[in-house]
């Protein structure tokens, strides 16, 4: 694999113990974990444990730091790193994080980071969230919604990362990163993204808005439900995406018991063309009228 390919790895889902826990597996490009698609099965075969990573990462001599790096996310990602080694390991990625000027070095950091799932990481992370690399910023927002905790997490950071015009995928997940950990505000940042031009953006804020039953995401999420899955145009979304985004759209419907969305539910089990799609909704359809 080229280098080029190698420093924009994209990161793990960050919604999975979320009940919107269905919202990222249709927007692959942003949202889907490659630390588990990228190579977590496939390691690099070094023979080298993370005491030996690290060492490399704080050498001195070292000529390619982000390779240790790499192979280091990828390390803690497929194996348990002993507990009692998690604060070690978590105050030498934070210093190699300030040293550095590479970019891609700060972004393996900070996706072996949130791969622990550890506060310990949150004073790295709050800081990526201003990193000057998007990925870096990316990966930050994603590992802090993965997080058990809302404490100690700069909020305001990612507020401002959803209103920022120029990465629609950043704005994407830092919606899913306040909706993840039930911010107060997540009605009021994502309603009016359901007007963006982009495509995902605008499908994310109206499964975001489910569990909240908000009317102003039934028509986005007409449109959704309305998606062909035939379609081979250049960006856009495959037959498998569309039917991905369907049976999450149904599934938080279900969690959700929006009894609102049953004429549209009654209209996608009797009109979809995808049998996978037409069974979940029979199935919602029955928690819904019940």
């Amino acid at each position: 694999m080229s280098e080029q390919n190698v420093g924009k790895v994209p990161t793990k889902k960050i919604l999975e113990k979320s009940p919107l826990a269905g919202i990222t597996v249709p927007i692959l490009i942003v949202l889907i974990g490659a630390l588990i698609v990228f190579g977590v099965t496939k390691m690099l075969s070094t023979g080298k444990d993370h005491r030996d990573l690290v060492d490399e990462l704080n050498s001195k001599t070292f000529g390619n730091r982000w390779v240790a790096a790499y192979e280091l996310s990828k390390f803690i990602a497929s194996s348990k790193i002993p507990k009692e080694d998690i604060p070690w390991v978590i105050e030498n990625l934070s210093r190699v994080y300030f040293e550095t000027v590479d970019a891609r070095t700060r972004n393996f950091v900070v996706l072996a980071l949130g791969s622990m799932n550890n506060p310990l990481s949150l004073p790295v992370l709050n800081k990526a969230l201003e990193d000057q690399d998007p990925q870096v910023q990316f990966n930050a927002v994603t590992s802090i919604g993965n997080m058990p905790t809302t404490e100690n997490i700069e909020w305001n950071k990612i507020d401002a990362l959803i209103t920022q015009e120029q990465d629609s995928g950043l704005r994407q997940v830092a919606l899913l990163a306040i909706a993840a950990h039930n911010r107060p505000n997540v009605e009021e940042k994502a309603i009016p993204l359901l007007q963006a031009s982009d495509r995902n953006l605008r499908h994310a804020a109206a499964i975001v808005l489910i569990s909240h039953k908000r009317t102003e995401a039934i028509p986005v999420l007409i449109e959704i439900m309305g998606l062909k899955y035939d379609v081979a145009q250049a960006n856009e979304l495959n037959g498998a995406q569309s039917e991905a985004l369907k049976v999450n759209v149904l599934e938080n419907i279900e969690k959700s018991k929006w009894n609102a969305l049953v004429n549209l539910v009654e209209k996608v089990e009797a009109d979809d063309t995808n049998i996978k799609v037409r069974t979940k909704a029979k199935q919602v359809l029955k928690v819904l009228k019940n």
